[in-house]
Order: structure tokens, then sequence, then C-alpha cells
């Protein structure tokens, strides 16, 4: 009569062990790979400026830079990105490795002082996209 309790035992234990609390998807919002995270800027704005582009000394462009960091100490070790930049004034989209691209490859050209022009900023980790931070620079004169 004892050996059915003795191996019901195991098994009540075994169950009670699985037993989890109910999940919050809305409080999980802690790991800056999710596109609802709510910590520190995963993506900073180092400076921006407007500056006229000149050929052969006479001014050929006007052009707006964004330069930008990416907090690397916010993400796992060894994670492997993109840096994704959509120009919401025309939704252009750039993809570019894990390396911030360099000024040349970076500007807003035939920018119109006064106006506002926009950068969404986000990562793309796999197939996925973190949340996106937008930075706005006004074409200065």
């Amino acid at each position: 009569m004892k050996r059915p309790w003795i191996l019901l035992l195991p098994l009540i234990m075994g169950f009670s062990g699985c037993l989890k609390d109910d999940l919050d998807p809305a409080t999980l919002t802690s790991n800056p790979l999710d596109p609802d995270y709510s910590g520190p800027a995963l993506i900073e704005l180092v400076s921006d400026t407007t500056r006229i582009v000149y050929l052969g000394g006479m001014p050929a462009d006007t052009v707006v830079e964004q330069v930008v960091q990416v907090r690397t100490d916010l993400l796992p070790a060894g994670t492997d990105w993109k840096l994704y930049v959509t120009l919401v004034n025309t939704g252009e989209v750039f993809d570019y490795g894990s390396e911030i691209p360099p000024p040349d490859e970076r500007p807003y050209h035939h920018v119109v002082p006064g106006t506002s022009y926009c950068f969404d900023y986000q990562l793309k980790v796999q197939f996925s996209l973190t949340k996106a931070w937008r930075y706005c620079t006004v074409a200065q004169p």
C-alpha cells in the first residue's frame, strides 16, 4: 500500500515545481532589443550640423548631418546589428553594417534653410527592428 504513494510523491513534487506566476507582457520593457523598450536611449545623437559642400571652390550643395552613437554597452555581448536609418521627410531607408556610416554617406542633401529634417534610427538584429529613436535638425542658413 505504501508503494503507490512513494511513486506518486515525486510526481506531485514535479508538477508543483512547474507552477509559475502569471506573466504580464506590458512589464517586459527592459530589453533594449524589444520595440517596447523603456530604458536609456540605445542610439544617441552626438552632434548635428548644416554644412555647405564645395566643389572646385564653389558651393555645390547644402547638407544636414547627424552623428549618432550606438550604446553597445546596453546590448548583450556579441550582438550582431545593422544601423537602420529612415529619412522621415522622404521615407528613404538605409541599412548600414555594424559601423556608423562615414560622413559622406550620412547627410541629407539639398536642404532648405529653416526646414526640419528628421531621421529615425533603429538597430536591425537578425530580422527584427528595435525601437526607433527620432532626431530632428533644422537646416541653418
